[in-house]
């Protein structure tokens, strides 16, 4: 490895905590290709990479990251298959204090029936790749075994989102008085496909100013999982972002968003 694993060293790769146990996992993932470490999760037709790079290698540095993936995902395993599939951490409020982020989700970019949350520790993560082993190319959000249960992972994450999205991660925000043009992605989805960008982003500045950063945000992610492959309509996105991101205190994530742009479209719009 070019870097020493540790719980430091993987956070400050991350820009948030991780767990003792993410740290086990990548020294198995070594382990068990000590020549070529970010193969390590063959088994599971799974890539090391990312912010992983440093420590396990692999064929390029580049980021995981593409248009349609929320802020707060965070990927560190791929699958080269169509469609592909990313492997990440789901933090909704990134942060080098508290508690360890264990949260897992899968990202299948246009396939939202098969991304979500996953695992809520990295004892799951491995009991949900484990359901998938007779099936890889079906890696989602559904497959069920006798060590893991998706409706039971379903339903602790939906017992903390506010905001229900699109990309089916949701959006994790303290409560607030949403707009009701923003409330349910059914809405959202009808105000984004009218294509009025000017609509959209009277909508997601309204909501700001009602003190409902969290519908903003949610616009945001929909507009993202829908769009954000088009250049005019992810700039917006952006902007909704850092407005709901400085309200909510999330700078990590506005970091991201602002260097996404500039690694996706240059440095257009600065």
């Amino acid at each position: 490895m070019d870097m020493e694993v540790s719980v430091e060293s993987l956070s400050e790769s991350f820009g948030f905590l991780v767990s003792p146990d993410f740290v086990k996992a990548i020294e198995a993932a070594h382990a068990r290709s000590p020549d070529n470490p970010h193969r390590g999760l063959d088994k599971f037709g799974l890539e090391l990479g990312g912010p992983l790079y440093a420590f396990v290698g692999g064929d390029s540095a580049q980021s995981l990251r593409c248009p349609q993936m929320p802020p707060e995902f965070f990927p560190f395993a791929f699958r080269r298959t169509r469609p592909a599939v990313y492997i990440g951490f789901l933090v909704d409020h990134p942060s080098q204090e508290g508690s360890p982020n264990t949260t897992y989700a899968i990202c299948v970019p246009e396939h939202p029936e098969r991304s979500g949350v996953v695992a809520r520790n990295e004892q799951e993560l491995f009991r949900w790749l484990g359901a998938h082993l007779d099936d890889l190319d079906a890696l989602g959000i559904t497959r069920r075994s006798n060590a893991y249960d998706p409706e039971e992972v379903k339903s602790a994450r939906n017992s903390m989102v506010t905001y229900q999205t699109a990309d089916r991660m949701g959006v994790v925000v303290p409560e607030e008085n949403s707009p009701l043009a923003l409330l349910h992605p059914e809405m959202r989805s009808i105000l984004i496909e009218q294509r009025d960008p000017a609509r959209v982003r009277q909508a997601g500045f309204a909501a700001i100013k009602v003190n409902a950063p969290g519908a903003t945000l949610a616009l945001a992610r929909d507009i993202t999982w829908f769009l954000g492959h088009r250049e005019h309509w992810y700039q917006l996105a952006i902007e909704l972002y850092v407005e709901a991101y400085a309200s909510l205190k999330r700078p990590l994530l506005t970091r991201i968003v602002r260097r996404e742009w500039v690694r996706l479209f240059g440095n257009k719009g600065e």
